[in-house]
């Protein structure tokens, strides 16, 4: 071997020696020579870690020109084929990619690891057939008990099943069977719920992940073999016996994978440029900006009142109101793999700023919003708002401290800002987005903004203003914004310190539900294990309830010494 052809190799690949597992990775250049018609002996698999894409040796054949070289090891990584690079690539295509590379010379350049064999996601395979091309399933998947093999004829509808990437107590990790179309090609050869497919036709799916094997199903075409096992099913039983048998364990179906059919008789998944926002569920949408800006305001964030991000204007010449779907009220749960549901107001308006041509969002809107008999959803404001009333007292030759702004379309008078030390700033009630619905009774919701600007002005003393506020959604679909009433019910118990309690609290106005706003580092809540965003239940055993946030901060204020919390996480 040349030493500029080995220094030439490791030149390329030194990023991937840098010793993090623990010992000295090295790179190294094999030269192999198969005879015609033969193979190299190389059982190959994935990474144990499904999110890094490798081709690795789990086996080696003694029969076959790798072991004989003897300069090959299971748990090595292959780099490269005689140039062709199956550095993260999938190991599902990598043997048919060797298979096509014209010998019978292969120069293999391949990554070794002290810790490698613990990251394959297969144990090495020591059996081996006599020859090296008539290994049976049976003697490939020995160590998986309730092994069957499967037959059927994929039908214009596909094979009938969906599949997902989970994980089960005896069998590991792997790609599963979810569910199974009634009167489909697999109903009929008797595969069932919970069966792990190890193979399809001669492909092996282990080490696969959801998507490679997606693709190698959808691909597949006429007769088709898989190759299953389940312990819980007695090889010697019918495909009626074992429909009638005991239902197996189901795998552990991970958070951020969901099944996906992959038949054409079944609906899937909606494009995101295209799907319609349902109101109740989490929806996926892709917005194209092309020239024009996205066009949206917001309001809320966890250092607001709110402490969700929820769209307060639709601007009629932006990309958004171009696309049509979203509207006022709707709530951002994330925008282009960002996370909004705990996000601040100016780190998402950040991140509106700077989105790209396309735009991802994940929206959630108010299950208030159903279509009526025309297909149109309601259009007046205060079914996605909550109500409440603030008093507030205007002293002599001084204002609110509230500055006022209109719609761009549409009729409407909110808060754009609010003035420190003022009477609204010192009520702390209010913030900017709110609507002023009424002053002193009487109604401004279609006033103009120098109307309603009159109005405010020519009030004296007390002043109660009606104010809506659009609301956090409900959702039917699981998420990280689940309600309150989903949580854990625990109590803590802090002593008051020279500092206070040490944490703020929001919410109490209209149906807003007490929660924990900050909590400060250091201080007695943070010790206690209050977090933010913990609903306050109760207060020394008193329900909170209904009642106000003056109220409850009032509760906490007159707790000398210690208080005991009843939260809900």
């Amino acid at each position: 071997m040349k030493i500029g052809v080995i220094d030439k190799a490791k030149k390329k690949y030194e990023n991937l020696c840098d010793g993090k597992d623990g010992g000295i990775s090295e790179v190294l250049v094999v030269m192999l020579e198969r005879s015609p018609g033969s193979g190299l002996g190389l059982s190959l698999s994935g990474h144990k870690d499904r999110t890094k894409m490798a081709v690795m040796i789990c086996g080696l054949n003694p029969n076959g020109p790798a072991a004989k070289s003897g300069c090959l090891r299971v748990g090595d990584e292959i780099l490269e084929v005689n140039g062709v690079v199956l550095h993260g690539r999938c190991h599902l295509n990598a043997s048919a990619i060797i298979k096509g590379i014209p010998g019978p010379i292969y120069k293999i350049i391949v990554l070794r690891r002290p810790m490698a064999l613990d990251e394959l996601a297969v144990r090495p395979i020591t059996q081996f057939p006599i020859t090296l091309d008539d290994e049976t399933p049976e003697e490939k998947y020995a160590n998986y008990k309730g092994l069957r093999i499967v037959t059927m004829k994929k039908s214009p509808h596909g094979l009938g099943i969906m599949i997902l990437e989970g994980k089960h107590a005896e069998l590991g990790t792997g790609i599963f069977i979810s569910d199974i179309q009634e009167g489909s090609p697999a109903e009929q050869a008797g595969l069932t719920v919970g069966d792990l497919i190890l193979a399809v036709n001669k492909d092996t799916l282990l080490g696969s992940n959801y998507d490679a094997a997606s693709s190698l199903l959808k691909k597949t075409e006429g007769v088709v073999t898989l190759v299953v096992c389940n312990p819980r099913k007695d090889d010697s039983g019918t495909a009626a016996d074992q429909k009638n048998a005991e239902k197996p364990k189901q795998p552990e179906k991970p958070k951020s994978q969901s099944p996906v059919c992959l038949d054409h008789s079944v609906e899937p998944p909606p494009d995101p440029a295209t799907a319609p926002i349902k109101p109740g569920v989490e929806s996926t949408i892709e917005i194209n900006k092309d020239k024009v800006g996205l066009g949206l305001s917001i309001v809320g964030g966890t250092d607001t009142l709110l402490d969700v991000v929820i769209i307060h204007e639709v601007y009629p010449d932006g990309a958004a109101a171009k696309d049509g779907r979203l509207r006022s009220g709707d709530q951002l749960l994330e925008v282009n793999g960002e996370n909004f549901r705990n996000i601040t107001h100016t780190a998402a308006l950040g991140v509106l700023r700077q989105t790209p041509a396309k735009v991802t969002m994940v929206v959630l809107r108010d299950e208030s919003c159903i279509p009526d008999e025309n297909g149109t959803e309601s259009t007046d404001i205060l079914t996605i708002m909550d109500t409440f009333d603030v008093e507030l007292t205007k002293k002599p030759g001084k204002g609110l401290g509230l500055s006022l702004k209109g719609r761009k379309s549409g009729s409407g008078i909110f808060i754009s800002d609010i003035m420190a030390g003022s009477a609204a700033g010192a009520d702390g009630h209010l913030m900017k987005g709110d609507q002023i619905l009424a002053v002193n009774g009487q109604n401004v919701r279609n006033a103009s903004q120098e109307e309603a600007a009159t109005v405010l002005k020519t009030t004296t003393g007390k002043v109660t203003l009606k104010i809506g506020r659009l609301k956090a959604r409900s959702s039917t679909s699981s998420s990280d914004n689940d309600t309150a009433s989903m949580g854990e019910t625990r109590t803590v118990t802090m002593v008051r310190r020279m500092d206070g309690f040490g944490f703020s609290v929001v919410g109490g106005h209209g149906q807003l539900p007490i929660s924990v706003k900050t909590v400060f580092s250091g201080s007695a809540a943070d010790s206690s294990g209050l977090c933010r965003g913990d609903r306050i239940l109760a207060v020394g055993g008193v329900p909170v309830d209904g009642l106000g946030h003056d109220e409850v901060v009032a509760m906490l204020n007159e707790a000398a010494t210690s208080v005991t919390l009843t939260l809900q996480s």
